[in-house]
């Protein structure tokens, strides 16, 4: 039975709407901070390690349909404007996405499994938000 209506996100829907919200309210500053930051997280072995595990975790969760329910939200948030392409590259098959999408998609990811992920990993995956988007 699928939980779609009431939970599109599953039992962490709260947390990812949550999220989202703040996600949507950010600033350019404030955006150029996460993927400052997240560009230095990123590098680090720890971080490649965490992202495998989101990985993992999420093809083994059986939440293909929460995943899928984040993707209109997030590329809603993260699609650059029509006025910000070149002519050359406005085609459906090329869609230009901010430098944010990558860190925000992590981020969703690890709080949609967030039950199912030690908290290190949370923390380690939504580390480029911290001073923005804290988590509490």
């Amino acid at each position: 039975m699928s939980t779609m209506g009431t939970l599109p996100y599953g039992p962490q829907t709260a947390a990812v709407r949550g999220f989202l919200v703040r996600l949507a309210g950010l600033g350019a500053a404030d955006r150029a901070a996460v993927v400052a930051r997240y560009e230095t997280i990123a590098a680090t072995r720890a971080y490649e390690a965490a992202d495998a595990r989101l990985g993992e975790v999420v093809a083994r969760s059986g939440r293909d349909e929460a995943r899928d329910a984040l993707s209109g939200p997030l590329m809603q948030l993260v699609k650059r404007p029509a006025s910000d392409l070149s002519p050359a590259s406005d085609t459906e098959a090329e869609i230009a996405l901010e430098p944010i999408a990558e860190p925000a998609l992590a981020a969703l990811l690890a709080l949609m499994v967030r039950d199912l992920l030690d908290d290190a990993t949370v923390r380690l995956l939504t580390d480029a938000f911290t001073d923005t988007i804290p988590l509490g």
